[in-house]
């Protein structure tokens, strides 16, 4: 499905929205919607809610005229959450686009056309979805194993970053704090943060790991679909029952750097370790919850209930296959038992299996509704200072419909406003909730 609306283009009408403070309340009094349903979230934590002002970027729609008259038709509630999306500064924790960046050439200042597995990321479609910040994943595949060559992978793919934002200052910068993050917003650019995905490249050394902190590094996930040397995957088997020894003192080195612990695709006890030892918030950069798709890969309540006491947050996984509200746990059981039948139940093969599955019950596709689903869950259960957006774009084989490419944001913030969200509730999902962790993992590594 395409998206609906174009990026600006220099010629032509456009409609922009500007507003100071007193404008927007007027705004949202007048648009507000008195049926909207009422969203069950867990109470707010007053230390996260006074830790951080929601933050701002100046609030204009990067849509055409036409587009918004469109929307507005639709549904009046277009109007606030328009006003609300382009003001607030928008976060997503995960996309994918380095790997294209080093491997194809992509150039992310060009405006491409989104696929189903990759391109739907670039500098001009983040101004139309709004998109103020991202982390850009240095994916380091398990088959480049735990030594110098996964090491130098991660080294390459943060050059290829570090080449593309330079080309492009008028549009992009490197952001190491979460001050970064939102004086380049400010300045109308987009913020690129890296995070290192898979802690195999740090080849269990605190030395790899400091060099990749120098470099900008903000989070390490700790693990992809296989156990290493020093923490366990949920798709593999354990190794450690949780972290080892070398695992301990690389988490402990990331609090003194400020770097993010990312729990997105560790075991539960691998969680449970880093836990009880972090002196700073962690997240889930990447994750949905299990309690609706019953999948290792996503959170268990529990889970979100833990990285919540560490003053984290959960930045819900928009890939179909761990949000699809059709995976029930029958679906779900069938497809483990055909991927024991035809893998011997090895869990690094689970989605291509799932998607047998999905096709041999001609499922129907996941949409929108089930990210919103994901979202609320995890507010009801962890709290809503605890979640936040991860969308794995440019990572992933299947997209919710209505959530194609990065430009498709707003929609987002319209539905989490008709399922009855507050405004400031919207923001803190948006971006508000990662800016005050990365914040408070600042503050940590200060002390």
């Amino acid at each position: 499905m395409r998206p609906l609306l174009r990026s600006a283009f220099p010629f032509g009408v456009r409609f922009t929205l500007s507003f100071g403070v007193p404008a927007l309340a007027l705004l949202v009094a007048a648009c507000a919607s008195p049926d909207a349903p009422p969203v069950d979230t867990a109470p707010t934590d007053p230390a996260a809610d006074t830790a951080t002002a929601s933050p701002a970027d100046g609030g204009r729609v990067a849509l055409d005229s036409a587009a918004v008259a469109r929307l507005v038709a639709e549904d009046p509630l277009w109007e606030r959450a328009l006003a609300l999306h382009y003001d607030a500064l928008v976060v997503d924790g995960h996309v994918d686009t380095p790997w294209w960046i080093l491997d194809e050439g992509y150039d992310p200042g060009e405006r491409h056309t989104p696929l189903p597995t990759k391109h739907q990321v670039d500098f001009p479609r983040m101004t139309e979805g709004g998109l103020d910040a991202a982390f850009f994943a240095v994916y380091v595949d398990t088959d480049y194993g735990e030594g110098p060559a996964a090491t130098d992978r991660a080294l390459a793919l943060i050059a290829a970053v570090e080449r593309a934002v330079a080309a492009h200052p008028d549009r992009a910068a490197l952001a190491r704090t979460a001050a970064d993050v939102e004086e380049i917003a400010r300045g109308g650019r987009h913020a690129v943060l890296l995070g290192l995905e898979n802690g195999s490249a740090l080849q269990g050394s605190p030395e790899v790991l400091r060099q990749l902190a120098a470099l900008g590094v903000r989070y390490v996930t700790l693990t992809h679909t296989t156990s290493h040397g020093w923490a366990d995957s949920s798709q593999d088997r354990p190794r450690h029952g949780g972290l080892s020894d070398t695992g301990r003192t690389l988490v402990a080195e990331m609090n003194r750097l400020g770097v993010l612990v990312d729990v997105s695709h560790v075991s539960d006890s691998t969680l449970a370790d880093v836990a009880a030892l972090t002196r700073a918030p962690i997240i889930a950069s990447h994750s949905s919850a299990r309690a609706l798709v019953d999948l290792s890969r996503n959170l268990s309540d529990d889970g979100l209930r833990t990285v919540a006491r560490t003053g984290g947050v959960v930045m819900v996984n928009f890939y179909g296959r761990v949000v699809n509200r059709h995976l029930t746990p029958e679906v779900t059981a069938a497809a483990l038992a055909r991927l024991d039948r035809t893998h011997g139940g090895d869990l690094r093969h689970l989605f291509p299996v799932l998607g047998e599955e999905e096709a041999a019950r001609h499922l129907p596709p996941p949409t929108l509704d089930d990210v919103l689903d994901h979202i609320a869950h995890i507010a009801r259960v962890a709290g809503v200072d605890h979640v936040g957006l991860g969308s794995d774009f440019d990572g992933v084989t299947q997209l919710p419909e209505g959530l194609e490419d990065v430009t498709r944001l707003p929609w987002i913030t319209h539905g989490l406003l008709a399922r009855g969200f507050s405004e400031s509730d919207v923001r803190k999902i948006l971006g508000g909730n990662i800016l005050r962790v990365l914040a408070e993992a600042e503050r940590v590594a200060g002390d």
